[in-house]
Protein backbone atom coordinates (compact mmCIF):
# COMPACT_ATOMS: atom_id res chain seq x y z
CA UNK A 1 0.00 0.00 0.00
CA UNK A 2 0.96 3.28 -0.96
CA UNK A 3 2.06 6.07 1.78
CA UNK A 4 0.28 9.05 1.51
CA UNK A 5 2.11 12.04 1.52
CA UNK A 6 1.11 15.65 2.23
CA UNK A 7 3.39 18.56 0.85
CA UNK A 8 2.20 21.71 3.22
CA UNK A 9 3.78 24.55 0.84
CA UNK A 10 3.70 22.49 -2.16
CA UNK A 11 4.31 25.59 -5.15
CA UNK A 12 7.35 26.82 -3.39
CA UNK A 13 10.60 26.14 -4.14
CA UNK A 14 11.37 22.83 -1.80
CA UNK A 15 7.84 22.39 -1.81
CA UNK A 16 6.98 21.71 -5.87
CA UNK A 17 9.91 19.57 -6.42
CA UNK A 18 9.02 17.23 -3.70
CA UNK A 19 5.89 17.41 -5.43
CA UNK A 20 7.30 15.77 -8.59
CA UNK A 21 9.85 13.52 -6.95
CA UNK A 22 7.43 11.72 -4.42
CA UNK A 23 4.94 10.90 -7.13
CA UNK A 24 7.62 9.28 -9.33
CA UNK A 25 8.41 7.15 -6.60
CA UNK A 26 5.00 6.16 -5.99
CA UNK A 27 4.14 8.33 -2.74
CA UNK A 28 0.32 9.05 -2.69
CA UNK A 29 0.93 12.56 -2.79
CA UNK A 30 -1.42 15.47 -1.58
CA UNK A 31 -0.71 18.94 -1.74
CA UNK A 32 -1.96 22.42 0.05
CA UNK A 33 -1.26 25.81 -0.51
CA UNK A 34 -2.18 29.46 -0.72
CA UNK A 35 -1.81 29.38 -4.46
CA UNK A 36 -5.15 29.40 -6.35
CA UNK A 37 -4.53 26.63 -8.62
CA UNK A 38 -6.19 23.54 -10.42
CA UNK A 39 -4.45 20.44 -9.64
CA UNK A 40 -5.13 16.81 -8.30
CA UNK A 41 -5.29 16.29 -4.48
CA UNK A 42 -4.64 20.31 -4.47
CA UNK A 43 -6.36 22.25 -1.00
CA UNK A 44 -6.12 25.93 -1.26
CA UNK A 45 -5.18 27.57 1.87
CA UNK A 46 -6.76 30.70 3.54
CA UNK A 47 -3.76 32.78 3.87
CA UNK A 48 -5.65 35.14 6.06
CA UNK A 49 -6.96 32.70 8.56
CA UNK A 50 -5.08 29.32 7.95
CA UNK A 51 -6.80 26.07 9.26
CA UNK A 52 -4.36 22.88 8.99
CA UNK A 53 -7.23 21.22 10.73
CA UNK A 54 -9.36 19.88 8.21
CA UNK A 55 -6.17 18.92 6.05
CA UNK A 56 -5.66 16.42 8.44
CA UNK A 57 -9.25 15.57 9.59
CA UNK A 58 -10.03 14.74 5.84
CA UNK A 59 -6.87 12.17 5.40
CA UNK A 60 -4.75 10.20 7.75
CA UNK A 61 -1.72 10.70 6.31
CA UNK A 62 1.46 8.75 7.05
CA UNK A 63 3.94 11.94 6.63
CA UNK A 64 4.10 15.13 6.67
CA UNK A 65 6.69 17.51 4.61
CA UNK A 66 6.39 21.50 5.83
CA UNK A 67 7.38 23.06 2.76
CA UNK A 68 6.20 26.71 3.74
CA UNK A 69 7.75 29.86 5.75
CA UNK A 70 9.74 33.05 4.97
CA UNK A 71 13.40 31.97 3.38
CA UNK A 72 14.46 35.66 3.30
CA UNK A 73 16.85 37.30 5.80
CA UNK A 74 16.89 40.12 5.05
CA UNK A 75 12.84 40.72 4.99
CA UNK A 76 13.04 38.91 8.32
CA UNK A 77 14.54 41.91 9.76
CA UNK A 78 12.23 44.77 7.62
CA UNK A 79 8.94 42.15 8.95
CA UNK A 80 10.23 40.37 11.87
CA UNK A 81 6.33 39.42 12.87
CA UNK A 82 5.18 38.35 10.04
CA UNK A 83 7.99 36.09 9.27
CA UNK A 84 7.78 34.48 12.96
CA UNK A 85 3.88 33.20 12.12
CA UNK A 86 5.14 31.85 8.72
CA UNK A 87 8.06 29.97 10.45
CA UNK A 88 6.98 29.35 14.14
CA UNK A 89 3.23 30.09 14.64
CA UNK A 90 2.19 28.18 11.52
CA UNK A 91 4.69 25.09 12.37
CA UNK A 92 2.66 24.57 16.12
CA UNK A 93 -0.36 25.31 14.62
CA UNK A 94 0.65 21.99 11.78
CA UNK A 95 1.53 20.06 14.99
CA UNK A 96 -1.28 20.73 17.08
CA UNK A 97 -3.60 19.93 14.45
CA UNK A 98 -1.47 16.50 13.32
CA UNK A 99 -1.58 15.78 17.57
CA UNK A 100 -5.87 16.14 17.59
CA UNK A 101 -6.52 14.10 14.16
CA UNK A 102 -3.44 12.18 12.86
CA UNK A 103 -0.70 11.46 15.69
CA UNK A 104 0.53 8.73 13.83
CA UNK A 105 1.98 11.38 10.74
CA UNK A 106 5.27 11.61 10.54
CA UNK A 107 6.40 15.24 10.87
CA UNK A 108 9.01 16.80 8.28
CA UNK A 109 10.06 20.25 9.10
CA UNK A 110 12.66 22.32 7.21
CA UNK A 111 15.05 24.19 9.59
CA UNK A 112 18.13 26.26 8.32
CA UNK A 113 21.65 26.29 8.61
CA UNK A 114 21.03 29.76 9.63
CA UNK A 115 20.44 28.47 13.30
CA UNK A 116 24.35 28.49 13.91
CA UNK A 117 25.29 32.11 12.84
CA UNK A 118 29.17 32.46 12.16
CA UNK A 119 30.50 29.22 13.68
CA UNK A 120 34.00 28.71 15.65
CA UNK A 121 35.00 25.82 13.93
CA UNK A 122 34.50 23.95 10.74
CA UNK A 123 32.80 21.45 10.23
CA UNK A 124 29.65 22.58 12.04
CA UNK A 125 27.87 19.49 13.77
CA UNK A 126 24.59 19.28 15.21
CA UNK A 127 25.35 19.66 18.92
CA UNK A 128 27.44 23.00 17.29
CA UNK A 129 26.55 26.33 19.24
CA UNK A 130 23.63 27.42 18.31
CA UNK A 131 24.20 31.46 17.56
CA UNK A 132 21.25 33.15 15.01
CA UNK A 133 22.24 36.40 12.70
CA UNK A 134 18.88 37.25 12.16
CA UNK A 135 15.28 37.00 13.00
CA UNK A 136 14.94 34.72 10.50
CA UNK A 137 17.51 32.22 12.54
CA UNK A 138 16.49 32.43 15.47
CA UNK A 139 12.97 31.41 14.16
CA UNK A 140 14.12 28.81 12.90
CA UNK A 141 15.53 27.32 16.10
CA UNK A 142 12.22 27.89 17.68
CA UNK A 143 10.57 26.00 15.11
CA UNK A 144 12.93 23.20 15.97
CA UNK A 145 11.91 23.66 19.77
CA UNK A 146 8.52 23.23 18.71
CA UNK A 147 8.93 20.07 16.90
CA UNK A 148 10.89 18.52 20.00
CA UNK A 149 8.53 19.25 22.32
CA UNK A 150 5.47 17.78 20.65
CA UNK A 151 7.79 14.77 20.36
CA UNK A 152 8.48 14.83 23.94
CA UNK A 153 4.82 15.66 25.32
CA UNK A 154 2.73 14.11 22.69
CA UNK A 155 4.79 11.40 21.13
CA UNK A 156 4.67 13.08 17.56
CA UNK A 157 7.13 11.31 15.90
CA UNK A 158 8.89 14.77 13.91
CA UNK A 159 12.37 15.78 12.77
CA UNK A 160 14.27 19.34 11.41
CA UNK A 161 16.41 19.34 9.26
CA UNK A 162 18.83 21.68 9.19
CA UNK A 163 19.35 22.63 5.46
CA UNK A 164 22.47 24.43 4.50
CA UNK A 165 22.49 26.37 0.78
CA UNK A 166 20.17 24.63 -1.04
CA UNK A 167 19.95 25.34 -5.27
CA UNK A 168 18.36 24.12 -8.30
CA UNK A 169 15.52 24.54 -11.04
CA UNK A 170 12.69 26.74 -9.57
CA UNK A 171 14.57 28.59 -7.36
CA UNK A 172 13.78 32.34 -7.94
CA UNK A 173 15.92 33.83 -5.10
CA UNK A 174 19.30 34.06 -3.28
CA UNK A 175 22.90 34.15 -4.59
CA UNK A 176 22.48 32.58 -8.18
CA UNK A 177 18.82 34.33 -9.05
CA UNK A 178 20.31 37.32 -8.22
CA UNK A 179 23.68 36.65 -10.13
CA UNK A 180 21.19 36.12 -13.13
CA UNK A 181 18.87 39.51 -12.31
CA UNK A 182 21.81 40.97 -12.41
CA UNK A 183 23.54 39.60 -15.76
CA UNK A 184 19.94 40.21 -17.40
CA UNK A 185 20.40 44.17 -16.66
CA UNK A 186 24.88 44.55 -16.81
CA UNK A 187 26.18 47.47 -18.33
CA UNK A 188 29.64 46.81 -20.00
CA UNK A 189 29.35 43.18 -18.90
CA UNK A 190 30.04 43.73 -15.10
CA UNK A 191 28.30 43.11 -12.13
CA UNK A 192 28.68 43.97 -8.31
CA UNK A 193 27.93 41.04 -5.65
CA UNK A 194 28.09 41.50 -1.76
CA UNK A 195 31.67 40.60 0.49
CA UNK A 196 34.72 39.34 -0.63
CA UNK A 197 34.79 36.66 -2.67
CA UNK A 198 36.34 34.44 0.12
CA UNK A 199 33.07 33.82 2.25
CA UNK A 200 32.21 29.92 1.79
CA UNK A 201 29.31 28.04 1.83
CA UNK A 202 28.14 24.45 1.75
CA UNK A 203 25.76 23.85 -1.31
CA UNK A 204 23.23 21.10 -2.02
CA UNK A 205 21.70 20.72 -5.21
CA UNK A 206 17.88 20.39 -5.24
CA UNK A 207 18.15 16.85 -6.42
CA UNK A 208 20.54 15.45 -3.72
CA UNK A 209 18.04 17.26 -1.28
CA UNK A 210 14.81 15.32 -2.34
CA UNK A 211 17.06 11.87 -1.93
CA UNK A 212 17.55 13.09 1.02
CA UNK A 213 14.52 13.72 2.46
CA UNK A 214 13.66 10.41 1.24
CA UNK A 215 15.94 8.38 3.15
CA UNK A 216 15.72 10.64 6.72
CA UNK A 217 11.30 9.59 5.85
CA UNK A 218 12.77 5.76 5.57
CA UNK A 219 15.76 5.11 7.50
CA UNK A 220 15.37 8.05 10.55
CA UNK A 221 13.43 7.45 14.09
CA UNK A 222 11.76 10.77 14.07
CA UNK A 223 12.15 11.86 17.99
CA UNK A 224 12.72 15.61 17.56
CA UNK A 225 16.13 15.41 16.52
CA UNK A 226 18.30 17.71 13.85
CA UNK A 227 20.16 16.73 10.76
CA UNK A 228 22.78 18.60 8.93
CA UNK A 229 21.15 18.02 5.71
CA UNK A 230 24.11 19.35 3.01
CA UNK A 231 27.01 18.03 0.76
CA UNK A 232 29.64 18.57 3.57
CA UNK A 233 31.90 20.05 0.65
CA UNK A 234 32.69 23.56 1.55
CA UNK A 235 33.22 26.46 -1.32
CA UNK A 236 34.12 29.80 -1.87
CA UNK A 237 31.68 31.82 -3.28
CA UNK A 238 34.15 33.44 -6.00
CA UNK A 239 34.68 29.44 -6.80
CA UNK A 240 30.96 29.35 -7.34
CA UNK A 241 30.14 32.68 -8.64
CA UNK A 242 32.77 32.11 -11.46
CA UNK A 243 31.08 28.10 -12.33
CA UNK A 244 27.87 29.57 -12.38
CA UNK A 245 29.14 32.50 -14.57
CA UNK A 246 31.10 30.58 -16.90
CA UNK A 247 27.89 28.42 -17.63
CA UNK A 248 25.46 31.50 -17.75
CA UNK A 249 27.09 34.08 -19.43
CA UNK A 250 30.87 33.84 -19.98
CA UNK A 251 32.42 37.10 -20.31
CA UNK A 252 31.13 39.24 -17.48
CA UNK A 253 33.27 40.69 -15.40
CA UNK A 254 32.32 40.07 -11.77
CA UNK A 255 33.64 42.76 -8.69
CA UNK A 256 32.58 42.73 -4.85
CA UNK A 257 32.44 45.58 -2.72
CA UNK A 258 33.85 44.02 0.32
CA UNK A 259 30.74 44.76 2.53
CA UNK A 260 29.00 41.76 4.06
CA UNK A 261 25.42 41.39 4.60
CA UNK A 262 23.65 42.37 7.81
CA UNK A 263 22.37 38.20 9.35
CA UNK A 264 25.17 36.68 6.27
CA UNK A 265 27.57 34.34 7.55
CA UNK A 266 30.95 34.41 6.63
CA UNK A 267 32.12 30.41 6.66
CA UNK A 268 30.05 27.42 6.14
CA UNK A 269 30.67 23.36 5.89
CA UNK A 270 28.25 21.10 7.46
CA UNK A 271 29.22 17.67 8.94
CA UNK A 272 27.10 15.38 7.62
CA UNK A 273 27.89 12.04 9.13
CA UNK A 274 24.28 11.82 10.09
CA UNK A 275 23.28 11.71 7.00
CA UNK A 276 25.67 9.53 5.23
CA UNK A 277 25.05 7.03 8.17
CA UNK A 278 21.59 6.53 6.28
CA UNK A 279 23.32 5.92 3.11
CA UNK A 280 23.29 9.53 1.44
CA UNK A 281 26.09 9.83 -1.01
CA UNK A 282 25.97 13.55 -2.65
CA UNK A 283 25.53 12.63 -6.38
CA UNK A 284 25.80 15.96 -8.17
CA UNK A 285 28.78 18.54 -8.35
CA UNK A 286 28.91 21.74 -7.89
CA UNK A 287 29.11 22.07 -11.53
CA UNK A 288 27.07 19.62 -12.60
CA UNK A 289 24.14 21.05 -10.43
CA UNK A 290 24.99 24.87 -11.44
CA UNK A 291 25.61 23.74 -15.01
CA UNK A 292 21.29 22.28 -14.99
CA UNK A 293 20.40 25.54 -13.00
CA UNK A 294 21.80 27.86 -15.72
CA UNK A 295 19.91 25.66 -18.73
CA UNK A 296 16.84 26.47 -16.74
CA UNK A 297 17.59 29.86 -16.32
CA UNK A 298 18.09 29.77 -20.12
CA UNK A 299 14.49 28.46 -20.83
CA UNK A 300 13.25 31.08 -18.82
CA UNK A 301 14.89 34.37 -20.43
CA UNK A 302 13.70 33.14 -24.35
CA UNK A 303 10.46 32.43 -22.68
CA UNK A 304 9.96 35.55 -21.70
Amino acid sequence: MKEKLLIIGSTGFIGNNALHYFRNKGYDVYCADIVIKQEENYTILNPENIDFTNLFLQHKFDICINATGAASVPLSFQYPAIDFILNVSNVYNMLDAIRKNCPECKFINFSSAAVYGNPITLPIYENSAINPLSPYGYHKYYSENICKEYFEMFDIQTVSLRVFSVYGEGLKKQLFWDIYKKICNAENNQITLFGTGGESRDFIYIRDLMTAIELVITKKELKGNVINISSGIESTIKDAVEIFVNSYSPGINVKYNNQVKVGDPLNWRADVSVLESLGFKSTFSLHEGLENYSQWLKSLFYND
